[in-house]
């Protein structure tokens, strides 16, 4: 008589089958809580991406190109210097960085890393990973590199 091996009726012929210990119950907890989620950030992410588009049409001389599917990067013409927003699916965070913008300190940090934080119903916020901070804050700072002559004071 042939059993296959995951046929629980079939006689343990060396006496190894002992009953589930606490460890199962375990296990069976973390794979309900730890398994594949939905990215609740991913079309929160998107959003909040087009919504700084949309706010900033219009806006003289800005160039809004997109990387790739999740990122977009903003420069403004005949100028050095380009914001990048980009959402990184795999840690479900929203990034901000700032690239070749030559009067930056070459010591400052030049990427925000945000995380989302859901509130009731579909909206939720991003705050800054790091000290926190407010995402469109440090986006309107960004464009103020971009547009030193709109003063820091008057936006």
């Amino acid at each position: 008589m042939t059993t296959k091996p995951d046929d629980k009726s079939a006689p343990d012929p060396e006496g190894l089958s002992a009953p589930p210990t606490a460890l199962a119950g375990l296990r069976d907890r973390a794979r309900e809580r730890l398994g594949p989620q939905p990215d609740k950030a991913g079309p929160s992410a998107t959003r909040t991406m087009a919504a700084i588009v949309r706010d900033l049409k219009g806006m003289p001389e800005i160039l809004v190109a997109r990387e790739h599917t999740h990122k977009i990067k903003l420069q403004r013409r005949g100028k050095l210097g380009a914001i990048t927003i980009e959402y990184q699916a795999k840690i479900a965070a929203l990034e901000v960085g700032y690239a070749h913008f030559p009067d930056i300190d070459p010591t400052t940090t030049k990427l925000y890393r945000y995380t989302f934080v859901a509130t009731k119903g579909p909206d939720g916020e991003w705050h800054r990973i790091d000290d926190g901070g407010e995402l469109i804050d440090d986006v309107k700072r960004a464009l103020l590199k971009l547009y030193p002559e709109l003063g820091s004071s008057s936006v």
